[in-house]
């Protein structure tokens, strides 16, 4: 990805000191027979001289069709590789940040010491596999997406929320506290109650687990979300 966009930014470059270099020459080209009208004069009068100037004018504004094509190439590129990019690091149904995603967070901790104040959350919807089976995956999906939105409208003031797979959610929050967390807990919480209070059909369930790696002192994140994952499942 980071290659794609230094080529990218490369290919942008190049093409817009072509385009000046275009411009800056032609605008001279027209500098000069405005202020020298005898030479215009020639010009039109020499027909060899007047058959070149026209061929390099043509030749000219071949090549600003073309370089105007290619910035019009360069851009549709660099929409179709956001697309991807969006694809590849973003959950296909929730539109939040997919495993994928998540990892791109996880490696920003690369040391003990951008981890010393971590916290990480996981929850999980306990009851989404019943109601897979008994309303659909129709509505199961639906769930899936309202779970997230509830979960990214409360986490995002507190940390980064992201899809860990299948009915798990995680969120990571850079300076974590037990009052913190219990905030934030207590946050979801109410808006789970509401939430649930309209669709008594099919409620949101939940269980979840949280560390704060301040009592962990975990070295790698990967240690961290494996103990929060163990947590949560003992």
């Amino acid at each position: 990805m980071i290659q794609k966009k230094k080529f990218v930014k490369t290919f942008r470059n190049t093409k817009t000191v072509q385009l000046v270099l275009l411009l800056l020459l032609e605008a001279a080209y027209v500098l000069v027979l405005t202020l020298n009208p005898a030479l215009g004069t020639k010009l039109f009068e020499d027909r060899t001289l007047f058959t070149l100037c026209t061929l390099s004018w043509i030749l000219a504004l071949f090549n600003l069709v073309w370089l105007l094509y290619d910035f019009y190439k360069l851009r549709t590129f660099a929409e179709e590789s956001h697309a991807l990019n969006r694809a590849a690091f973003l959950d296909h149904l929730t539109g939040i940040p997919n495993r994928h995603g998540l990892d791109v967070v996880f490696e920003t901790y690369d040391s003990p010491e951008s981890l010393a104040h971590v916290a990480c959350y996981m929850v999980t919807i306990t009851n989404l596999k019943e109601i897979n089976q008994t309303m659909g995956h129709v509505v199961g999906d639906q769930m899936l997406k309202d779970f997230s939105g509830i979960l990214e409208s409360v986490g995002d003031a507190f940390g980064v929320v992201g899809r860990n797979g299948g009915n798990e959610f995680l969120m990571i929050v850079n300076h974590g506290s037990h009052d913190t967390m219990e905030y934030f807990i207590e946050s979801l919480a109410q808006q789970l109650k509401e939430y649930n209070e309209e669709h008594s059909n099919a409620p949101i369930q939940i269980k979840y687990a949280y560390i704060l790696n301040e009592e962990a002192h975990a070295e790698y994140f990967s240690t961290l979300l494996t103990e929060t994952y163990n947590k949560l499942h003992a």
